[in-house]
């Protein structure tokens, strides 16, 4: 009898022991998924809060300077310093290139930079919703009658783009 006692607790011992390893090897697994989850859906929340809408693009021969205006018409707010970080895309359509952020531009950038001005109704130093951002960007050559894209990329991937003629 004593022996039968002694090989149920060496079973018991081992079934123990076995559950512990398992929980230890699926546990950060199962973890590790959750966070990767959490990370996901913190950022398509972010990217479904966000959105923008062209209102105006103006290019005009004489200067090359593609001016354009964008409504945030999403719920985030974008900080004015992230506003410099988005990548901003012009040229004839079907060679369009990445344009340079200049700071010091104004709104007369040289070929191949762009520049920006925000205005903030509330002057809190976020482009916040129904707010209006101007793009000025310089092409490089252009002629009447010339189709071209424009395309904005923000930080979290949200983009829109517009095609417009050269007047």
């Amino acid at each position: 009898m004593s022996s039968e006692t002694f090989v149920t607790a060496i079973f018991l011992i081992t079934a123990i022991i076995a559950a512990g390893v398992l929980v230890n090897a699926v546990f950060p697994s199962i973890y590790m998924a959750s966070e990767t989850f959490v990370s996901s859906s913190h950022e398509m929340d972010d990217r479904l809060r966000t959105d923008i809408a062209i209102v105006n693009t103006v290019i005009n021969e004489d200067d090359n300077i593609a001016y354009v205006w964008i409504k945030n018409t999403g719920v985030n707010p974008i900080g004015d310093s992230l506003i410099s970080r988005f990548d901003i895309y012009l040229g004839k359509t079907g060679q369009i290139r990445r344009m340079e952020y200049d700071a010091a531009a104004g709104k007369t950038p040289t070929a191949g930079r762009w520049n920006f001005e925000l205005y903030d109704d509330n002057s809190n130093g976020l482009w916040d919703r129904g707010e209006t951002l101007e793009i000025v960007a310089n092409s490089g050559s252009v002629a009447e009658g010339d189709r071209m894209t424009f395309q904005i990329v923000l930080t979290n991937g949200v983009r829109r783009n517009i095609e417009f003629t050269v007047i």
